[in-house]
């Protein structure tokens, strides 16, 4: 490979190797009996030698089969009998553990693989997320993981025993008669071609189909979080057109993969029935002019059909196989991706938040030439309580994203008590930093679940003590489980207000000095807003408070205001950067939403 090739995207088997270690013992377990089953079943022929040429046709015996001399006809006849029962019962009983043990194995394998994506999905940075469909990484998650699943168990239940098989038969047949067993096999090396090169045709099409899927789920997932909204507009006919040209797209793509399957799936059942059928009629020669026995002539055959299995196994696994590596470099795609808020190398430990927080000149853009936040400087001292107040897309929420480090700022520096945050861990810094965002995702889960999320060692005592200073006690008490009815999905049964108590709630059991608020009050009616504002009040005290709003209600409660505009303004607004005392925020003449645009390459200070 030149220093300028790109990676080789590993196969399904070298992506699980990590997850397959753990379970080596398991696996060589299995091998084992797969070795045992093989010998069974190799063994399976002779009985059947032994009745027709010894127990029937009478001839001497020879080998191993010497220690049945003192049996008569019948004696030989239940011995074959018994051994064929006995050789089709072990052999069914190992193949049977050699299965469980594989099966069980993959699932092993596909829970920790799964962990592993997810968990390395929830660090990617939210740039990368901010591109990526849900709907799509959920398809690798499951579709994905399931097809790299399937190869594995193949793999495991088919290579080693068909290895062994087709081995063993071959070695008996060279032993038995060489010049049957080549006539037999003289169609393997196209078999081989096949099982090279089939997979290579069918990898292309493999690709299109699990593209497709994905970006249907994608679209499944996006119309299925916003069943209200078409529900509400009567737009089932819509949606159900929308989801129908990638659902075409995705059948469409599956049906050219499994037609370039198709096509050479018969290939080679044909070449073996050619060389069975050359085998029959030589075989039947040779029997017929004293060459060969009866016995000899079934035994050749049987063998001759135990290589048919495995031969079609592994060109099968061939394709199983093309179809997991697709899934593999896939999955390849989003476990090699680097694109995490890097961790420093030596991480210095979290400060108290003793002296403050700093944006000291930061630069920020989501989009390379559109800066949303340019030369911004901000100070919040410990115990302050400091609104961001601005209309919507000035950057309010992208300097607490930046605090939180969700984002690394362009140019500048983020500072807390002194200490740049890319020094410190980002998870660690995060313990110190509460979050509420405008929109509150919530857990499938209780109203006390949902509040014990913000904190690994809350207690229940604590839990219920979070809930009465945010005021969720308000209408937890009117629910018919109190705090432990459940919420269904995304909080549905609460209010957008009680939602924002309960996530208020949630930042309010960590142990966190710093609480980060997001537009809180936005598209609440004048009473959801008031109960907010008052929990806000009650469960914000002795602590370091930066919100974001352009509510001049909620900005009053602020010790200080200063707001944030984009670059153009006109000479009836403040200069942005501005501070503002606490009652001049709630001035009809303070620009809002509704006085105000932001743009998203405005220039901001603060």
């Amino acid at each position: 490979m030149s220093a300028h090739a790109a990676p080789r995207t590993p196969g399904p088997f070298q992506l699980a190797v990590p997850y397959l270690r753990p379970e080596r013992g398991r696996l060589l377990l299995g091998a084992g009996a797969a070795g045992l089953e093989i010998a069974c079943r190799l063994l399976a022929p002779w009985p059947l030698a032994l009745a027709i040429d010894h127990a029937l046709a009478g001839r001497p015996l020879t080998g191993p089969m010497r220690a049945l001399a003192g049996l008569d006809r019948s004696g030989l006849l239940v011995a074959a009998g018994v051994a064929t029962v006995v050789l089709s019962t072990l052999g069914g009983l190992l193949g049977t553990l050699r299965t469980s043990i594989s099966e069980r194995a993959a699932e092993r394998v596909g829970g920790a693989l799964r962990a592993a994506l997810f968990a390395h999905v929830l660090s990617l940075s939210l740039r990368w997320h901010d591109r990526t469909c849900t709907g799509e990484v959920i398809s690798r998650l499951t579709s994905d993981v399931s097809r790299l699943l399937d190869a594995l168990v193949s793999i495991c239940r088919a290579v080693v025993p068909n290895a062994l098989l087709l081995v063993g038969a071959l070695t008996i047949l060279a032993t038995v008669d060489p010049r049957l067993a080549a006539l037999g096999l003289i169609v393997l090396p196209v078999v081989a071609w096949l099982t090279v090169h089939q997979p290579r045709r069918l990898r292309a099409a493999e690709l299109a189909a699990r593209e497709a899927s994905g970006r249907m789920t994608a679209t499944a997932s996006d119309l299925l979080c916003n069943v209200r909204a078409v529900q509400a507009f009567g737009r089932l006919d819509r949606a159900a057109a929308i989801f129908g040209r990638p659902n075409r797209r995705a059948v469409a793509a599956e049906m050219r993969a499994v037609g370039t399957g198709a096509r050479w799936a018969p290939v080679p059942d044909i070449l073996i029935a050619v060389g069975t059928g050359a085998v029959l009629v030589a075989g039947g020669l040779q029997l017929g002019s004293g060459l060969l026995t009866v016995g000899e002539f079934v035994v050749v055959l049987m063998y001759l059909g135990d290589l048919q299995s495995p031969i079609r196994s592994l060109v099968r696994l061939a394709s199983v196989r093309a179809k997991a590596g697709v899934s593999a470099a896939r999955l390849h795609e989003v476990l090699g991706c680097p694109e995490a808020v890097p961790e420093p190398r030596v991480p210095r430990p979290v400060p108290p938040v003793w002296e403050g927080l700093r944006l000291e000149s930061v630069w920020f853009s989501y989009a390379e030439g559109r800066p949303v936040l340019a030369d911004f400087d901000l100070t919040v001292a410990a115990a302050e309580t400091v609104c961001l107040f601005g209309p919507r897309g000035a950057g309010k929420s992208t300097v607490l994203q930046l605090l939180l480090r969700l984002y690394d700022v362009d140019a500048g520096r983020v500072v807390v008590d002194g200490v740049d945050v890319r020094e410190l861990s980002p998870i660690e810094l995060r313990h110190q930093l509460a979050f509420v965002p405008q929109d509150p995702w919530l857990l499938d889960g209780t109203i006390a679940e949902n509040i014990a999320f913000g904190s690994c060692t809350a207690t229940r005592a604590q839990v219920l003590a979070a809930g009465r200073s945010a005021w969720v006690d308000e209408f937890a008490v009117f629910l018919p489980e109190g705090y432990d009815t459940p919420l269904g999905e995304c909080g549905v049964r609460l209010s957008c207000g009680q939602r924002r108590r309960v996530a208020l709630a949630r930042a309010v059991v960590s142990a966190a000095p710093v609480i980060l608020l997001d537009e809180l009050t936005a598209s609440l009616d004048a009473e959801a807003a008031r109960q907010v504002v008052g929990a806000i009040r009650s469960a914000t005290r002795d602590r370091t408070v930066l919100l974001a709003t352009h509510d001049p209600v909620l900005a009053a409660i602020a010790d200080r205001t200063v707001y944030v505009a984009p670059e153009w303004r006109d000479d009836s607004v403040p200069v942005a950067g501005q501070v503002l005392p606490p009652q001049a925020a709630a001035q009809p003449g303070t620009p809002n939403s509704d006085s105000a645009v932001a743009t998203s390459a405005g220039r901001v200070s603060g």
